[in-house]
């Protein structure tokens, strides 16, 4: 596996949620705990912008404009960034929402923590888009990388607080998830599953909360391919660019030594040799 290259300098505390804006073709992430959305321009510019306490995850939405996930639910954005609505899923100030994906149908999924991590405070919420918001997962602790195989047919879920992620049965239909049952677990020592993307051949890749790497998985769950980096924390991944054929990486300087990782907040990208499955819209 080819080393990663650091395609920006340290642009966030807590980078995460990277997607490839199609559309405008440039990257888009989010600096969660400064409220900013970030986006790497194709000159490799980097801008910010300020939405909210907390910006979780940013999606593009199908009639133009975009999502973002905001402290207690979702921030409607127009094309110009401004404001059209906000949708509340829940009022507890101990919580926050953490991380997010749209289903193959255009829903909207994004999973809720405590600001202590307390052990099963979390939930997994649904927007529809009508707006409506359900609850879809109850008792999670550290809810992350929400994706979807290929065929739409499973749905994986990773919990950073248990170092598993799931995989359930998806109903198309109803937007609900089935028959949970071990993926893949990490062990403590590796670091902890954070955000993941998924290639055209059914593998995951699994950025590694306190593991310093990117690790893709297949079908099966058997550990194929280690991107390692030279930072501690790393959030989350998603395939960019032309063909999606680039792995773009997020990572984080919290709770690590800044001198001591002067790469940690900065991005990262590398060709894996796979190509990643698009990116649905939110189709409200």
């Amino acid at each position: 596996m080819p080393r990663p290259d650091q395609v920006t300098d340290r642009c966030t505390f807590h980078g995460e949620g990277p997607f490839w804006d199609s559309r405008n073709s440039r990257l888009r992430f989010v600096d969660m705990l400064a409220g900013d959305v970030v986006t790497l321009l194709p000159t490799g510019t980097v801008t910010r912008r300020h939405v909210d306490d907390i910006a979780a995850v940013i999606r593009a939405r199908e009639p133009g404009g975009y999502l973002v996930a905001i402290e207690h639910g979702f921030a409607l954005l127009d094309e110009d960034w401004a404001r059209t609505g906000t949708v509340r899923a829940f009022d507890s100030p101990a919580v926050r929402m953490n991380e997010g994906n749209c289903d193959p149908q255009g829903r909207f999924y994004c999973g809720s923590m405590a600001y202590d991590v307390s052990p099963g405070a979390g939930s997994l919420y649904r927007l529809d888009p009508d707006l409506t918001v359900d609850t879809v997962l109850e008792s999670v602790t550290v809810p992350n990388g929400l994706q979807w195989s290929a065929d739409g047919a499973r749905a994986f879920h990773a919990d950073t607080g248990t170092g598993r992620i799931d995989v359930y049965d998806f109903d198309a239909a109803t937007g609900r998830l089935h028959d949970p049952r071990p993926f893949v677990t990490i062990d403590e020592e590796h670091g902890a599953p954070d955000g993941t993307a998924v290639d055209d051949e059914g593998g995951l890749w699994v950025a590694l909360w306190g593991g310093g790497a990117v690790r893709r998985y297949d079908a099966d769950g058997r550990l194929t391919e280690v991107v390692d980096l030279p930072v501690t924390n790393v959030t989350a991944c998603a395939f960019a660019g032309a063909g999606s054929a680039d792995l773009y990486i997020t990572t984080s300087m919290q709770d690590v030594d800044p001198d001591a990782e002067p790469a940690a907040g900065a991005v990262f990208s590398v060709s894996t040799g796979a190509r990643g499955v698009e990116q649905a819209m939110f189709a409200g």
